[in-house]
């Protein structure tokens, strides 16, 4: 009772029969056509349905979002009621005037001087 494992030639279309469609370019290929519509992953591990609406990972996406902007608003909001406060209270409003009245002093004696001295070479030149 000894049988043979191996196949031979002529077995082959019993087991694999012609296909009778034959306008693909690869006709022994397994795989349907790709259609326009992406492909789905049907695994029932991982898919959570979205109720018509946008999946979990988009939402929390989106909630993330805007939680930062939110927070970023906040900080932005912070500082400027923390420069408000110093403008208003701790800021040095007469040491500011005295410094600006001291540097408009000093460059208008410095553009006096360069004036004179111009007129004074103009003059000697003549």
């Amino acid at each position: 009772m000894e049988s043979s494992a191996a196949l031979t030639l002529s077995q082959l279309p019993y087991l694999f029969p012609p296909k009778s469609n034959r306008r693909r370019a690869y006709p022994s290929w397994p795989c349907k056509p790709r259609s326009s519509q992406p492909t789905r992953l049907h695994c029932h591990k991982m898919y959570v349905p979205g109720f018509g609406e946008a999946s979990p990972e988009a939402k929390a996406a989106n909630n993330l979002h805007s939680f930062f902007t939110y927070i970023a608003v906040r900080i932005v909001a912070a500082q400027l009621q923390v420069r408000s406060a110093y403008c208003k209270n701790d800021f040095e409003w007469d040491n500011l005037k005295r410094l600006a009245v001291k540097m408009v002093n000093e460059s208008n004696t410095r553009l006096m001087r360069e004036y004179v001295l111009e007129t004074s070479l103009a003059e000697s030149e003549k």
